[in-house]
């Protein structure tokens, strides 16, 4: 992973996903590939965990942070349907569920204890506050 950190857009994958959104290019259709098969890879579990919060931004449930501030989600919110909604939750579970599951769960496990908690509590509490969304 080039950058990585412990925040939902503090990696590639997320800035990717960024740039999209600002450019006007980012559809969930472009992005399925990273959701196939049973293991979850890397860039899954990224797309999803920054999804996860920029859902809960359009959603106006949490303040945007610094990454997002600036850019207009209008059309992002537009996509948030009940179904697309329930999706990230599973994504956003997928992403937590263990080294067996996915790949970036365990890229946090293989820096250590305390960074993977910290990691995990962080997107636990955005998926807990969407899931009481959906």
């Amino acid at each position: 992973m080039g950058t990585w950190g412990l925040g939902p857009f503090e990696n590639d994958g997320a800035a990717d996903l960024l740039g999209e959104i600002e450019d006007g290019t980012f559809s969930f259709d472009a992005i399925e590939w990273a959701f196939d098969g049973d293991y979850l890879d890397a860039d899954g579990g990224e797309f999803a965990v920054a999804l996860v919060e920029l859902a809960l931004v359009a959603l106006e449930a949490h303040d945007p942070p610094e990454e997002v501030a600036d850019l207009d989600l209008a059309a992002f919110a537009a996509l948030l349907t009940p179904e697309r909604l329930a999706w990230l939750v599973r994504q956003g579970e997928r992403t937590l569920a263990g080294t067996e599951d996915s790949e970036l769960h365990e890229l946090w496990a293989e820096s250590g204890e305390e960074q993977l908690e910290a990691w995990r509590a962080a997107t636990r509490t955005s998926l807990s506050e969407l899931r009481e969304l959906t």
